[in-house]
């Protein structure tokens, strides 16, 4: 039985000694792989130098000085808070108008902080509503 436990023991250590010297050689690997092309140029989404200068030269506009800038797609949202593009609708930060903070529990939802938990008009999501007699505890309709 002791030379059993000692060989399990020793196999033990001899797979996790492999995993530790195998993993960082692996990133490392993966670190320094050269391009399929060839070229030592950085993989990924980088734009190239050239465009990254032009993007550095003209700053993205910010909502203080063009309110219009919040209605492009992929802005925050169409309202400006302190030169941020918001959706006062669901930002916890500002909920139904600028500045107007959720408590941590809270999420907004249709402009209103509500505790998504607890809410029989908002149970577990924004616009989940519980049927009528129910309760929402925990985020669900009809717990108990």
């Amino acid at each position: 039985m002791a030379l059993l436990s000692k060989s399990l023991l020793m196999v033990t250590i001899i797979v996790i000694l492999m995993a530790v010297v195998v993993t960082p050689s692996r990133l490392t690997d993966d670190l320094h792989q050269e391009d399929v092309d060839g070229d030592d140029s950085p993989s990924g989404d980088l734009p190239s130098a050239g465009l990254r200068r032009l993007l550095a030269r003209y700053k993205s506009p910010t909502c203080d000085k063009n309110p219009r800038a919040c209605y492009i797609r992929g802005s925050g949202g169409p309202n400006c808070c302190s030169k941020k593009c918001v959706d006062v609708k669901t930002d916890r930060l500002n909920c139904g108008n600028c500045g107007g903070r959720c408590k941590f529990t809270e999420s907004c939802c249709k402009g209103k902080c509500v505790n998504l938990a607890f809410d029989k008009g908002n149970c577990g999501k924004c616009g989940k509503k519980c049927r009528r007699g129910s309760y929402c505890i925990y985020g669900m309709c009809g717990y108990v």
